[in-house]
């Protein structure tokens, strides 16, 4: 198994990642210093209060770590601080700023990331499109549809589509169809975000009628989490994926402000996982921390599931190889597919893939040396994990 070389080097360096689970960047992310703290610290919490994240992320132990890393790879030196972080910000900007271009590729080229699937459900205009991203990272970037957007977009729209039922019901699908025949790579749920995974039971029409006469339809458009409507819209999407095998990602585990832990346990979605109509619909689930072996045995149970450690390995970095090492306890290594879980600023796509490749290949390693595992099994399994598995689910 490769190592680093130099402090800046990349782990497993010749092996490229191809990152299944990302959002796009702030069309603003040239500039990440402008305020009382670099506005990337919001990247690496699931905090998102003011008071959090002045007072709270820079005495986390894997921000420090960031920190220490990407001053490696941008030639800052100092101790590990808010002074370190000032440094590292200032040199970070005066890049972006000068070739901002020039800047992202340097990070995903040193992250090994030869191509993005992207959530470009959040954000509306503030973020780029996944055609702007593309064009920025100069490598292939590939669009993921977050099955919430399409519900807020349509009652947005108001009439015709908001006046009905049906004429909702009909109106998603018919999107949901639309973006499969253009091509996107996935869906994707945030319903843990939204309410809990808890909610995948079945509900009657006369539920669902009386649900959508009662919902604020201006609330919804903002925000789209109806307790009754979301979880049988997400499984009406799940049958359509069924039928075209495209991939439906659902978010679990920690995340952020919105997640009630206990309702995001991947375990949740057993019901939909046996459900004749949704059964053959592949399902990854993202995140996963504090629930990895529930997820392991989840992907090494049935057929159609994958999982992902992405955003969790990130926030939960110095813990990462050991989420890896219980993940591949279960999990098939076939089924196990790598994500940075960046969002916002590209700072925390390099780190998350950093992370990914520090944690793979020191619980490879110990494989290795406790034989379990020769040299060529090892950096196969490293192979699949990073990229090939993520080629064939998507099938890029």
């Amino acid at each position: 198994m490769a190592g680093r070389d130099g402090p800046a080097g990349r782990v497993l360096g010749d092996l490229v990642l191809a990152d299944h689970s990302c959002a796009s960047l702030l069309t603003t992310w040239a500039s990440a210093g402008d305020g009382q703290w670099p506005a990337w610290r919001a990247s690496f919490t699931g905090a998102g209060r003011p008071a959090s994240l002045a007072r709270d992320v820079p005495g986390l132990l894997g921000y420090r770590h960031f920190l220490t890393a990407l001053a490696a790879l941008l030639d800052v030196t100092g101790e590990p601080g808010e002074e370190l972080e000032r440094a590292v910000a200032a040199r970070r900007d005066e890049l972006a700023e000068a070739d901002p271009g020039g800047y992202l590729r340097l990070l995903l080229d040193h992250a090994g990331t030869a191509a993005l699937l992207v959530d470009a459900g959040g954000g509306g205009d503030q973020v780029l499109t996944v055609a702007e991203l593309e064009r920025a990272a100069d490598r292939p970037a590939h669009e993921i549809v977050r099955l919430e957007t399409l519900a807020e977009e349509l009652l947005a729209q108001g009439a015709p589509t908001a006046r009905s039922l049906g004429r909702f019901v009909g109106g998603f699908e018919e999107r949901v169809g639309t973006a499969m025949e253009r091509g996107v790579v996935a869906l994707k749920s945030i319903a843990s975000a939204r309410g809990g995974l808890w909610l995948f039971t079945e509900s009657s029409q006369a539920d669902r009628r009386r649900a959508f006469t009662n919902l604020d339809k201006a609330a919804a458009a903002a925000r789209f989490e109806d307790p009754v409507l979301l979880p049988f819209l997400v499984r009406r999407a799940a049958e359509l994926a069924a039928t075209r095998q495209v991939p439906l990602q659902f978010a679990t585990g920690i995340g952020d402000e919105d997640v009630y832990l206990p309702h995001a346990d991947p375990g949740l979605l057993w019901p939909m996982l046996r459900d004749p109509r949704t059964e053959d619909c592949p399902v990854v689930l993202l995140g996963c921390y504090p629930y990895v072996g529930g997820a392991a045995h989840l992907a090494g149970t049935y057929a159609q599931v994958s999982m992902d450690l992405s955003p969790g390995i990130l926030l939960a970095e110095p813990i990462a190889a050991r989420m890896v090492s219980e993940a591949l306890g279960l999990c098939p290594p076939g089924k196990l597919l790598a994500g940075s879980g960046g969002r916002a600023y590209p700072e925390s796509h390099w780190w998350g893939a950093v992370v990914w490749r520090r944690a793979l290949a020191r619980v490879l390693r110990a494989e290795v040396e406790a034989g379990g595992l020769d040299d060529a099994a090892a950096r196969d399994t490293a192979r699949r994990i990073l990229a090939t598995n993520a080629t064939r689910l998507y099938r890029l």
